[in-house]
C-alpha cells in the first residue's frame, strides 16, 4: 500500500512537471468555463484598478477645489475692501489726486 501511495505522488509530480496535470484530471472538458472564469477574475482587477484611480483623482481635485475655494474668499475679501468707499479716499490721496468723495448727492437730470 505504502509503495502503491509513492507511486501515486510520483505520478502527480511527474505530471505537474510534464504539464500534463489537467490533461489527466480531464480538465479540458472544462476549458472553457476556465476561460471564462479567467476572463471574469481579470475584469474584475482591471475595475477594481479603475476605482481606485478614480477615487484618488476625485480626492486630488477635493483638495485642488478647497484651495481655489480660498483663494476665491481671499480675493473676493480684497476686492470688498478695495471698493470701500474710505479705501478709495485713502487710495486717492496716496496717489497725490485732488479728487475727494461727493459731499452731496447727485443730481438726477430728467429727459423727455
Amino acid at each position: 500500500m505504502a509503495t502503491r501511495v509513492w507511486h501515486s505522488i510520483r505520478n502527480a509530480f511527474k505530471a505537474i512537471r510534464e504539464g500534463e496535470l489537467l490533461l489527466r484530471l480531464r480538465a479540458d472538458k472544462f476549458l472553457m468555463h476556465i476561460l471564462y472564469l479567467f476572463l471574469l477574475m481579470w475584469a474584475t482587477i482591471l475595475l477594481g484598478l479603475q476605482v481606485d484611480k478614480t477615487l484618488a483623482r476625485v480626492s486630488e481635485n477635493k483638495a485642488a477645489l478647497e484651495k481655489l475655494r480660498i483663494h476665491h474668499a481671499e480675493k473676493e475679501a480684497a476686492l470688498v475692501k478695495l471698493h470701500s468707499a474710505s479705501a478709495a479716499q485713502i487710495r486717492l490721496k496716496e496717489l497725490g489726486s485732488e479728487a475727494t468723495l461727493p459731499t452731496e448727492p447727485a443730481t438726477v437730470i430728467k429727459t423727455r
